[in-house]
């Protein structure tokens, strides 16, 4: 042992990693300001379950790799002690001597602290084994497997090398103080111990080299360790396993939703156009949350395993995003942080979009929600790149060429496609529907329509279908008529925020000045919309889907499916309604309880749900690059149906799932069937498909309500109104 050797370690590796995470925060203390202090309670339970509890990583689509990569957090989380006596030990030969022979008389009359060490040793061999275990496993899966997440890196096989060496020199130091020397035996038992059963197995292998050459070996084992210790702290903050640093910040720090479930991408948060924020032009526009995003990227790719852009060849995949920034940051540290350019004098930073990122690359996504649904350290990629949007649109006017006509028709006519506001309630013009506010009443339920139900011919019929199963349960229920206006939902994702809070505002005035307490709709963008960010404008609603409302009535036996249809049938789960929303029961029990219909899952379903290329505003803009969205989720629906007519289809295993695009690369016409949707964007971008693909005659597009309305006995037809139906507002 060397104090002196020890004391040059830690100040070299110290100073040197203190000077680079000197640069590191004050880049991120040059970003904007966010509070991140509300809900304490909930971040320190979303701390334990997913930071150290690592829920998020053993995820079922990949389990093994998250098992793998626990077994390796734990061994850091138990280690640290041990390091931390290590390096004691390099300053004390008593420390030395304490710590690796509990035969010293220290422990003497100490043996409830004795039997805690012991306890402790016994957790140290075994997470290390683990490490060794799960270091030994990435490696063969980055050579061997090469799973499409993982781009190769040098820099995994270095870590991978520096937690393996960890180990091994653990086990070295250990079990050479298990080998007696010739004469006596002071520091060491030659014998199996339970507390140390791998160091004890290693010290076994080095007693036939003999007490000199396994001191030796213990020695070099002691200071290689202490060595790579030191070279993976200042190595971490260089690359992308700088995330072993900030991980548990970040996840602590997550946003957290509305209902404090810890669902990211469901809220948008709201800029204050007042003080001119409007959206982000530069780096140090980006909050310093987002700023430790970038820190935290582990590089691991899941956010592109069911990312519909990345599968479907568009110029963004969300750890591109993240590694692109985070270099440029990086290489422009001092820019960033003092202002200073690349010539040494102050000079504004440039712009994100045309320096560190494309402009196709902000405006690909539709805002699924897996990225951050699979991200294991909480990444907030959509709200990132929608701020970005929001100053193209509203600062620099660039933005793609079609949606202006959406943004026009919305501030004209208060909806996309800018049809007259009279025309609103043509579709309802036989029903006698009542009106919020007309002296009749009191209602229980505003039904909000949506722009799609009120204008879109194929989904007016969901809306006549969905009055027509609201009159028969006996639901107490008033539409605005004329007076609806969109919710602004496709506005705020294309990054036009001013139209989209002139629309939230006016809408919420008007509900709360007519006294409006519940709202049912039949568009997940709307019901989002609604229900998770018009509370920030005053706007506090019960706000149900229509399809936990339909499966309410048929629990409560208020309407009564009898209507026998055999047909086999899968659905596709709305980005906006199951992964922002956790609704994903409650469509598939309205389903099942049509009587004759088969229903399949397609093998990307519920959580691992894929996008039908609609969300974040993309319904309105042309999609030039790579393969159409929405034809690959049509190509699984259409195998899924194959499958189940014939079970001898060839389908993609459960384990080869997540290879890109496997399932969507179907081109053969499939099996005969319905697509069950709960969605008007989901709706018209599969009917397309349908139409596109030439599977009129096999595949048929339907919304839940329509199935449910044929299926449904009718008995009054009346539209009574009964007592009210209870809001399923809790995820499932």
């Amino acid at each position: 042992m060397s104090p002196i050797i020890t004391g040059l370690l830690l100040t070299i590796g110290l100073s040197v990693f203190v000077m680079t995470m000197g640069g590191r925060i004050g880049a991120l203390l040059a970003m904007k300001k966010e509070s991140r202090l509300d809900h304490i309670p909930q971040r320190v339970s979303a701390l334990l379950r997913f930071g150290f509890g690592q829920k998020r990583m053993v995820d079922p689509e990949e389990f093994t790799p998250g098992l793998m990569h626990v077994l390796i957090f734990a061994a850091f989380v138990v280690l640290a002690l041990r390091t931390i006596m290590m390096f004691v030990m390099g300053f004390s030969e008593t420390a030395l001597l304490v710590l690796t022979d509990l035969t010293d008389p220290f422990w003497a009359d100490k043996q409830g602290l004795l039997t805690v060490y012991k306890l402790y040793l016994l957790a140290k061999d075994v997470v290390a084994v683990g490490a060794l275990m799960g270091a030994l496993y990435f490696a063969y899966l980055r050579a061997s497997v090469k799973p499409d997440r993982m781009s190769p890196s040098w820099e995994a096989y270095l870590i991978l090398g520096f937690i393996s060496g960890l180990m091994i020199t653990e086990f070295l130091f250990g079990g050479s103080h298990m080998v007696p020397r010739e004469q006596t035996m002071p520091l060491a038992t030659s014998n199996f111990v339970w507390w140390e059963p791998a160091t004890s197995v290693v010290g076994m292998a080095m007693k036939p080299l003999g007490y000199t050459a396994a001191h030796v070996l213990g020695v070099a084992g002691f200071w290689i360790h202490l060595a790579i210790i030191l070279a993976f702290l200042n190595f971490l903050p260089w690359g992308k396993h700088f995330h072993v640093i900030t991980g548990l910040p970040n996840v602590f720090f997550q946003r957290i939703s509305p209902d404090q479930r810890n669902t990211q991408s469901a809220k948008l948060p709201t800029p204050n156009l007042e003080k001119e924020e409007f959206g982000t032009a530069t780096v140090r526009d980006l909050t310093w949350k987002q700023g430790l995003d970038l820190y935290s990227c582990t590089e691991c790719g899941r956010c592109q395993t069911h990312c519909p852009t990345y599968i479907t060849g568009k110029p963004l995949t969300h750890k591109g995003v993240n590694q692109d920034l985070k270099h440029w940051v990086w290489e422009h540290q001092m820019w960033v942080e003092e202002g200073r350019g690349p010539s040494g004098t102050t000079e504004p930073l440039p712009e994100i979009v045309g320096s560190a990122l494309k402009a196709e690359t902000v405006w690909a996504c539709t805002s699924c929600g897996w990225c951050e649904t699979a991200c294991p350290v909480f990444i907030e990629n959509v709200p990132r790149l929608i701020d970005m949007r929001r100053y193209q649109v509203q600062v620099k006017a660039e933005f793609p060429p079609e949606i202006q006509r959406v943004f026009e028709g919305m501030e004209r006519q208060g909806n996309p496609w800018g049809l007259g506001q009279d025309k609103r309630d043509d579709w309802a013009a036989d029903l006698a529907l009542p009106t919020w506010g007309d002296g009749g009443g009191p209602y229980e339920y505003l039904f909000f329509v949506g722009c799609a139900g009120s204008y879109d011919d194929k989904q007016k019929k969901v809306s006549r279908a969905l009055v027509k199963i609201l009159r028969e349960a006996g639901v107490s229920f008033a539409t605005l008529s004329k007076q609806e206006m969109c919710n602004g939902d496709s506005a705020r994702r294309m990054g036009n925020e001013y139209l989209y809070q002139t629309l939230a505002k006016t809408n919420v005035e008007t509900w709360n000045s007519m006294g409006v307490k519940a709202v049912i709709t039949q568009c997940p963008h709307c019901f989002n919309t609604i229900k998770n960010e018009y509370p920030e404008f005053g706007g506090e609603y019960r706000v149900i889907n229509h399809t936990q409302l339909i499966n309410d009535l048929l629990k409560e036996k208020r309407i009564k499916l009898s209507q026998v249809m055999n047909e086999k049938l899968t659905y596709h789960d709305p980005c906006y309604l199951g992964r922002h929303n956790g609704v994903y029961d409650a469509p598939r029990e309205v389903l099942k309880a049509i009587p004759g219909l088969e229903v399949v899952e397609m093998q990307r379903s519920k959580r691992e749900g894929f996008c039908c290329g609609a969300g974040g505003g993309r319904m309105w803009m042309e999609e030039h690059i790579g393969t159409r969205i929405n034809h690959n989720r049509l190509n699984e629906a259409a195998l899924t149906l194959k499958h189940a007519e014939d079970p001898n289809t060839p389908y993609p295993s459960a384990t080869d799932k997540h290879k890109p695009g496997l399932v969507g690369d179907y081109k053969e016409p499939g099996g005969k069937g319905v697509v069950a949707v709960a969605c008007p964007f989901c709706s018209t971008m599969l009917k397309d498909a349908v139409n596109d693909t030439g599977r009129e005659e096999l595949i048929k597009v339907k919304d839940i309500t329509e199935l449910v309305a044929d299926a449904m006995e009718v008995k009054t037809g009346t539209g009574t109104v009964a007592p009210s139906v209870a809001v399923n507002a809790k995820p499932e």
